[in-house]
């Protein structure tokens, strides 16, 4: 069995939710300037079989959480500095990807003529200008607290992630009045979290009227 049944708790918020990184978060479903709230984040009762952990997607009685390791490859790591060759991707097209505080932004390439896209993998958040995000990607140990990630296109695509200790701020990350969290995204029960997502963008110039683009989102 590939894709484990774990519905949303009774009481969930009836918005639009997602897991980031370890947490799990609802918006709003008609004011995305509202701030999201933290809810449980259920998981299956057997352990993941491999560091990477849990990736869960989908609404209320339709959520499924899969093991990692079964579409991605794991890390391989040497001292503070770990690589995922052939790292998960939004399908099986050309995509272009970055991280921004621990969130995997893709922008779509040109699709080969007569090449019918593949189902998007679970957890991935597609929009508008070909550009998906993912709140919860892979990171070595599971959790991206403490890690700062790139990707690499240069013979094949990678995603290589570095321990950085406290200097890495990242969604998740605690935060209060003496800890701000990264631009983009505010302090909410004590964790940073972003606003919902609305992939549009992935630079600031793809922001209409001076906005900026954070987390693949105009802001």
């Amino acid at each position: 069995m590939d894709a484990w049944p774990v519905p949303a708790l009774p009481g969930e918020p009836g918005a639009w939710c997602a897991d980031v990184g370890t947490l799990r978060a609802c918006w709003a479903a008609a004011a995305a300037s509202l701030p999201p709230r933290l809810v449980a984040r259920p998981l299956p009762r057997l352990p993941a079989s491999s560091p990477l952990g849990w990736r869960c997607g989908g609404q209320g009685a339709a959520r499924v959480c899969r093991d990692r390791r079964l579409a991605a490859p794991p890390f391989q790591c040497a001292g503070a500095r770990c690589e995922q060759r052939l790292p998960r991707m939004p399908d099986d097209g050309d995509w272009s990807c970055a991280d921004m505080g621990g969130a995997a932004i893709c922008h779509a390439g040109e699709r080969a003529a007569g090449v019918a896209p593949a189902a998007p993998d679970v957890g991935w958040i597609c929009g508008a200008r070909g550009i998906c995000v993912d709140l919860s990607p892979d990171f070595p140990d599971g959790d991206m607290t403490g890690w700062r990630c790139r990707y690499l296109h240069d013979n094949g695509a990678r995603r290589v992630c570095e321990r950085a200790g406290p200097a890495a701020h990242q969604l998740t990350d605690t935060c209060d009045g003496r800890r701000p969290c990264l631009d983009g995204s505010r302090c909410v029960d004590g964790r940073c979290l972003p606003a919902r997502p609305d992939p549009a963008c992935w630079l600031d110039p793809d922001c209409p009227g001076g906005g900026y683009c954070r987390f693949g989102s105009c802001v």
